[in-house]
């Protein structure tokens, strides 16, 4: 590894050497029973990480865009309201991906460096019915950690769904899924859950599993 070049990009990031040493196992069939309980072992483990033990957890072949489209898919029909509470670069390309599942979306946008107002959140909700919203946790393209339990609690109030962008932030800032309400919560296994790229991973509570 001497003279190696070291990766220092916001993602992915240098992984451990256990877990690159993890990488290297002879691989195992999909449905042989050491594959099924270290699968279920670690939808487990995302119910530890994202305090979650009452939501639906989902690992994916993809990417934390992929996590992002599925949220997009599953909850979002065309007409759908949508709310977009941007902070940078990637809450505009969820709108976009909610934009092509037909949705009608709404984005508030901070100036830059700063947060939307939960005086703005709420004006929008009290003045239309929307059926989700969405939240970039942290946004690569600003640096700007966004607080998402009293968005949640506004989504609660009004029956709204809520879908947290977490893929710069699960495992690295604090989130209490169940006890802040939030509906989805997505990431991707390359940053700070510390795994190759290649997992898209999602927590679904029971509301939004429902629709």
């Amino acid at each position: 590894m001497k003279g190696r070049k070291l990766l220092m990009i916001p993602g992915p990031i240098e992984f451990e050497p256990e877990v690159l040493q993890a990488m290297g196992m002879a691989t195992t069939s999909h449905v042989a029973p050491n594959f099924i309980e270290v699968f279920g072992h670690s939808l487990e483990l995302m119910r530890e990480v994202w305090k979650s033990p009452n939501c639906q957890p989902f690992i994916v072949a993809g990417t934390g865009t992929l996590a992002m489209d599925m949220a997009a898919a599953n909850l979002i029909e065309e007409k759908d309201r949508v709310l977009v509470i941007s902070s940078g670069y990637f809450g505009k390309r969820f709108k976009d991906i909610l934009d092509r599942y037909g949705a009608k979306t709404t984005i508030l946008e901070a100036p830059l460096g700063e947060v939307v107002p939960l005086e703005a959140i709420e004006k929008e909700l009290k003045a239309k019915q929307y059926k989700a919203l969405t939240i970039t946790h942290v946004d690569t393209s600003t640096g700007i950690l966004v607080d998402p339990k009293p968005i949640a609690k506004l989504a609660q109030k009004y029956n709204t769904i809520s879908i947290l962008d977490g893929v710069c932030s699960v495992a690295g800032e604090a989130i209490n899924q169940d006890e802040w309400g939030l509906d989805v919560v997505l990431t991707g296994s390359q940053k700070a859950i510390g795994v190759p790229p290649g997992l898209a991973l999602l927590m679904v509570s029971e509301k939004a599993m429902g629709v």
